[in-house]
Parts: structure tokens; sequence; C-alpha cells
């Protein structure tokens, strides 16, 4: 049977990113935490973390933070139940989040269900291919996810698909592409990239107009906000959402450059196999707010 004291010293050293300040958040000494997590490493017989800085779990430490914070949301959900009139600490809910969907249609679905509840909403954004790894290891309870597969002890929801619509404005158009939307003017004009880990760009070349990968410049703008910025600012052209792409264009601040050329990604929620009604009723508000934002075909 697993101590939860030294899983939530576990919890804390991760989430604090070291043992000091591990401490002060459990309000214990710093030794005490050490000791924790040694008779828990002890018991498990794996090493759990990874003493570098910040401090980072191991993959069975990954596997015991799971574990714990499923059961603490079932905890804190049962404790609600029981003190109805007195709901003590208010639940955290970590979710992870692509920027485009929290720009647009995400935080519009989930606010009110958030203020009802008076829960706590931790946001980890990532890119839509990389959040179900922050599902995998515990640091969420659901993800949005372009990944239709469930993970193991997970379920998978269609949400809806984003439509990316290649997009400039008409002063951009007619600096870099007075000629057409051409391979040869595509490999001069500077791109608006969202982040090192996006690929949508390079795939949307690849497929269209069979230019290579990085066969191109860019601009890279890790803000959702400030990467459509940056092009309404004629840095650059690139992929942006139809939920923001469509009103610029019906007003004229951007173009679309190859109308039904666009990319669809398909939008998931995954999330763990476990009876709480904090994940359902989530989902259900998101699948709702989906209906309504996201288009509704799977590809």
């Amino acid at each position: 049977m697993l101590d939860y004291t030294h899983l939530k010293a576990l919890a804390a050293v991760v989430e604090a990113g070291g043992f000091e300040r591990a401490s002060k958040v459990l309000c214990i000494t710093q030794s005490a935490v050490s000791q924790r997590i040694r008779q828990l490493e002890e018991r498990i017989g794996q090493s759990l973390l990874i003493r570098s800085v910040p401090v980072t779990a191991t993959p069975a430490g990954k596997r015991l933070l799971r574990h714990y914070r499923q059961v603490a949301l079932l905890e804190s959900e049962l404790g609600s139940e029981l003190n109805t009139e007195d709901p003590g600490t208010p639940t955290q809910i970590a979710i992870a989040v692509n920027a485009d969907s929290l720009a647009t249609w995400f935080l519009p679905a989930l606010s009110p269900l958030f203020v009802r509840y008076g829960w706590l909403m931790k946001l980890i954004v990532d890119d839509e291919s990389y959040t179900h790894n922050l599902l995998k290891n515990g640091d969420a309870v659901g993800c949005v996810t372009t990944t239709a597969e469930p993970m193991a002890g997970c379920s998978s929801e269609f949400l809806g698909v984003m439509h990316y619509r290649c997009v400039a404005t008409p002063e951009f158009v007619d600096r870099f592409f007075a000629e057409g939307l051409t391979a040869s003017a595509l490999s001069l004009a500077p791109a608006v990239i969202f982040s090192t880990k996006d690929r949508l760009h390079e795939r949307f070349l690849s497929k269209h107009f069979a230019l290579p990968t990085k066969g191109f410049y860019q601009h890279t703008v890790p803000s959702s906000e400030g990467f459509l910025d940056a092009i309404v600012q004629h840095l650059g052209y690139g992929l942006v959402g139809h939920l923001q792409a469509d009103k610029l264009i019906a007003t004229g601040t951007l173009i679309d450059l190859c109308p039904g050329l666009g990319m669809d990604v398909a939008l998931y929620w995954q999330h763990w196999n476990i009876k709480a009604k904090h994940t359902t009723i989530i989902y259900r508000a998101l699948a709702a707010a989906a209906r309504q934002s996201l288009w509704q075909q799977d590809v």
C-alpha cells in the first residue's frame, strides 16, 4: 500500500522544481521532504526523480504522479459532495490545450462551468500534436489534441475540425505575390509560424506546392495573438484558424491566398478513464462549444 504523504511530497517536488521549494509548500523541513522521497523510492525499488535543475520525474515517477493526481481528483470530488456547505480548498483541474483553441473557443466553453463550481483552472499550453504527452505524464487530467487513438487508460472524443486558411495582408500580397502564389514566390516570402514544434506550415507547403522542409524563410511568434498580429502587421503570411481568419478576410484586412487549399486539423478531447464528475462535465461543455465553433466533419 502506498503512503500518500510520500506521493504528495513527490508531486510537490516536481511541481515546485526542487526540494527546498517543496518544503515551503508542504510546511515541513527540506530534510523531511527528502526522507519521504527516499522512503517512496525504497518502497518502489526505483529512482523517481532526476536531481537536475529543476528537478524532474523519471518515467516511474511520472506513473506515480499520474496515479496520485487521479486519486486527488476523485477525493476532491468526494469532499465536495460530503461537505456541501463548506467545500474547503477549491479543486484545481489541469488541462492541456493548444494556443489557437485557447485564443478562440476554449475559454468561453469552460469559464461559466468553472465559475459555477468554484474550480481552479490550470492550463498548460502546447502544440496540439504534443498535448497528449502532458496527459500521459499525469500533468493534465485532459487535453485538446490531434491524437485520435486513445492512450492507455484514457478515452478520446472527437470535438471538431479547425480549418486553417493561408492569409496575408493586401500590402504583403502586392510585395511578394504580385505574380501569384507560386513555389518560387513562397520560397522568398517570409512566413509566420507559431513555434519550432509547429509543422502545419511545412505540411501545407509540401502538400500544395511541393516545397521541401525548411525551404522558406520564417518569423517565429509563439503566441496565438502575437502570431496573428504579426501577419496583420505585414511581417509575413501564415496559416490562421478559421475562427480568427474569417472575420479579418470579411473586412478586407487579410486575403485568403488560396481559397480551397487550406489545412484541416481534427481536434479530440482525451481524458483519464476515471469516474470523475469533473471530466464528464468538462467534456459536455467542450463538445457543446465545439459544435458551434468547429467544423464537424472528421478528417
